[in-house]
């Protein structure tokens, strides 16, 4: 049968087409290399702007099959003529076509076999040294800081190298912090006669500070000319800081010229209330499931836990010297209780209680539970911050490593616990991320490692390590996330009748304010320390190590950075190569305890050498500086031996006699550095020679001397 253009009416192959495929796989084949061309090419393309490559090809491979798709089944003559066209010019330009991807291919092959080998050589390469990050932060805030900080440097490996370390170490408190700060960070030793003229770095300089309180960031000392980046963040116009002069000390450091140190104060990092905490016993008779969870304020809820029958002995609370959260609650306690500040103080401060900040009180109950000791002090209230009280509930670690990860159900840790209380008017703590510029360390790097680790924590927020938010919400746990340490655990142990979803955050005093109230409610101090410098103490001190004098000179600056400039200090350095010569290093006539006169002292005790035979401590005490009026004579010494104190009885006499006529009013307080003890001869002499009420011994324990200055500082008031 012939066709009507003559054919036969088999249709034979195209002209052209000498595959003898059939049409449909013949067409299949044209739209599926077209397509796949297509996405290569836009692919590329928009790689080179944003994305993965193979994420691109994907969706562009799915939209360009789609138009096909739909092309062929609305418009079938219109889709089969375009291909077919376009199929004849890739077949002209097959040969050029092919050589083209040939070379393509080789040099995409050259290209990764570089790539594969400069990444070999890479991973072969020795990691060099990390950028170390140095941060300052509250110790009640080491815990969960770390942790963080753990979790950053791991995100940040590069090809199994660290690009960054974090260093991450305790404040002791607003006043160490304003000298610290007012000194940029130094100790500077005055030129004289027999003083030396270098520097002594107090610490490393922090890159990061996180203080407890936006209150405590306006408290340290700006330079002239130190701009406020909240205002200018917030829209406003940038406003100069100047310092909050804390007992009329310098806004500026030696040597800081303008915006030496430079502050960058950006978010808060999460926020946490304080609160007052029972034991179990006096929980379960404070406890009422029918009752608000937060009191009208504090004195309302002191009433509470009065009418349920639990007659409380005192609060106890840190020194506000050394604890900025301490420092913050202090005036509502004192606003709280009845009586004058001064009876407030008192009971705020029970003396087998002292700390130096909430980790060390904390720390101090748990190692109680350790010892199996059987009932808490159901008649204290404890002030401390919930998120340190959450780490102490859930059995974490507080903050060094003096008190380690616990099991918090096990009998001794459930019979130890704390129920917070809460209280309109109790202060909260906001934890602002601060960058700390210094001159001649402020590099491009150091800058973008501090913005990193700020970005990293927007992302990973201390919520995840027993925060509220900025809010005072507790936040959701996140589903699966069995690593962190949310608040929201510890509330479903406790309740949210104990523990609020939400705390309306209060603003603490001002620092400063803070610091004068409690100056005014405590007794002023008169301290003249005396420090025993002979050869001997150069030796070593037990179970610590390094030296005697070492022990004893740390011991005494903790001692002097906790007074107010309201006290008074001097010191006096005894040896038989120190003659009563006040030009010389260690002979500090006692002044008010102002920043310089602190700076002095503390200067003057990190340059004290040992050296020379010991001087009889008879003779010492003779010899010392002491003032009329109530005053404390610190003697630090490892104690001597009978046969350097000759004539010790008549030497007691007299000092039991004469000199206490002349002195009635000083106290001796014995500090012992070992090996010696309070019952060795002659430190059991002669502090018997000053009797009961006059004369007393401490023995360097194996605790922090920060917190052992504190305890004895409280004694002295």
């Amino acid at each position: 049968m012939t066709g009507p253009h003559g054919g036969d009416g088999n249709r034979s192959p195209e002209p052209g087409r000498p595959d003898g495929l059939p049409p449909w796989l013949r067409r299949a084949l044209q739209v599926v290399i077209l397509d796949a061309s297509s996405t290569v090419v836009v692919s590329l393309g928009v790689t080179l702007v944003h994305g993965s490559f193979w994420l691109n090809a994907a969706i562009t491979l799915l939209v360009v099959a789609l138009a096909t798709a739909a092309l062929f089944v609305f418009y079938p003559d219109t889709a089969r003529t375009a291909l077919e066209r376009v199929w004849k010019v890739l077949r002209r330009g097959g040969t050029a076509l092919a050589w083209g991807c040939a070379g393509a291919a080789a040099m995409a092959l050259v290209l990764l076999a570089g790539a594969g080998a400069h990444r070999v050589w890479r991973h072969t390469d020795a990691c060099g040294q990390p950028l170390e990050l140095r941060v300052l932060t509250a110790p009640e805030t080491l815990t969960p800081l770390r942790a963080a900080a753990a979790e950053f440097v791991n995100a940040d490996e590069d090809r199994g190298c660290r690009k960054y370390s974090v260093t991450v170490v305790p404040e002791a408190g607003p006043l160490s912090l304003y000298d610290g700060f007012s000194l940029l960070w130094r100790r500077s030793k005055p030129a004289g006669v027999g003083r030396a003229d270098d520097e002594q770095l107090l610490g490393p300089q922090p890159d990061i500070w996180l203080p407890s309180s936006t209150a405590e960031y306006d408290f340290v000392p700006k330079s002239p000319g130190q701009i406020d980046t909240r205002n200018a963040a917030g829209g406003g116009s940038p406003v100069p800081r100047t310092a909050a002069l804390a007992g009329g000390g310098p806004a500026a450091g030696p040597g800081g010229g303008e915006g030496d140190p430079s502050f960058r104060m950006l978010g808060s990092l999460g926020s946490s209330p304080l609160v007052l905490a029972l034991f179990p016993g006096a929980h379960g008779s404070v406890a009422d499931p029918s009752r608000m969870p937060i009191a009208p304020d504090p004195a309302a809820l002191l009433t509470r836990i009065a009418d349920a029958g639990v007659k409380l002995r005192a609060i106890a609370r840190p020194v506000p010297e050394t604890s900025s959260a301490s420092l913050a609650v202090a005036p509502a306690l004192y606003d709280a209780l009845p009586g004058d500040d001064r009876s407030d103080e008192r009971f705020a401060e029970p003396a087998d209680l002292v700390a130096s900040d909430a980790v060390s009180l904390l720390c101090r109950f748990r190692q109680r539970a350790a010892a199996g000791q059987a009932d808490p002090p159901d008649d204290i209230a404890v002030a401390v911050p919930e998120q340190v009280l959450h780490d102490y509930d859930t059995g974490l670690p507080l903050g060094d490593d003096r008190c380690g990860a616990v099991d918090p159900d096990a009998p001794q840790s459930v019979k130890w616990r704390l129920y917070p209380y809460y209280a309109n008017g109790l202060p909260t703590l906001d934890y602002p991320f601060v960058q700390v510029r210094w001159r001649g360390q402020d590099t491009r790097e150091r800058d973008a490692a501090v913005t990193a680790f700020y970005r990293w924590l927007q992302r990973n927020p201390l919520t995840l390590q027993g925060f509220r938010n900025g809010e005072g919400r507790i936040p959701s746990v996140r589903e699966g996330d069995g690593r962190h340490h949310y608040l929201a655990r510890l509330q479903g142990v406790m309740g949210s009748r104990v523990m609020p979803d939400a705390v309306r955050p209060t603003t603490p005093d001002d620092v400063q304010r803070s610091l004068d109230r409690v100056g005014a409610a405590r007794p002023r101090t008169a301290l003249a320390l005396l420090l025993d410098a002979s050869g001997s103490m150069g030796g070593a001190a037990q179970g610590r190590g390094g030296s005697r004098l070492a022990r004893g000179t740390s011991f005494l600056r903790s001692l002097v950075s906790q007074l107010q400039s309201n006290d008074r200090v001097g010191l006096q350095v005894s040896s038989s190569a120190s003659p009563d010569d006040p030009d010389l290093v260690g002979n500090v006539p006692q002044e008010a305890a102002s920043p310089e006169q602190k700076n002095t002292v503390l200067s003057d005790l990190q340059a004290t050498a040992s050296g020379g035979t010991d001087r009889a401590l008879g003779d010492a005490i003779a010899a010392a500086g002491v003032g009329s009026g109530r005053q404390n004579l610190i003697l630090v010494t490892d104690g001597q031996s009978p046969g350097t104190n000759p004539r010790l009885g008549a030497r007691t006499a007299w000092l039991s006699g004469e000199f206490r006529k002349r002195h009635p009013g000083l106290r001796l307080t014995v500090v012992l550095t070992g090996p010696a003890t309070c019952a060795s001869s002659p430190v059991k002499e002669i502090v018997a020679a000053f009797g009961k009420d006059g004369g007393g011994c401490v023995p360097l324990t194996g605790a922090p001397e920060v917190e052992q200055a504190a305890a004895l500082l409280a004694e002295l008031r």
